[in-house]
């Protein structure tokens, strides 16, 4: 439920849904290499956003719901790391000044609270 907007050095590979827009100035965008698709396209548009953003919703409060698994809370950066599938949990913001690398399956699941 968010607009994109400017991030220095930033990108975003794939196609993403934003809403609401309704002015559509933030669902076009430099920084995107496919489509950002807003409740203002086509008519099938406005029904699949409505599915995805319940969709997040309820992924968000079954995340928020989880227990840390990885003896976290980190602190600061957390760029240059290998993480594992789990739940971390941070006390500060988390900072992201190089690569992260997520390792695991398609079925794992990782959780940044």
């Amino acid at each position: 439920k968010i607009c994109i907007t400017t991030a220095p050095s930033s990108s975003i590979i794939g196609d993403i849904g934003v809403s609401p827009d309704a002015s559509k100035e933030f669902s076009t965008s430099s920084l995107i290499t496919s489509f950002a698709y807003a409740p203002t396209d086509n008519p099938s548009t406005p029904a699949k956003l409505t599915i995805a953003v319940s969709d997040m919703e309820t992924a968000y409060t079954d995340a928020s719901q989880r227990v840390d698994t990885q003896g976290s809370p980190l602190t600061g950066s957390i760029g240059g790391l290998i993480m594992i599938a789990g739940v971390y949990t941070f006390n500060t913001a988390i900072i992201i000044d190089a690569d992260v690398t997520f390792s695991g399956g398609v079925d794992d699941v990782f959780i940044l609270q």
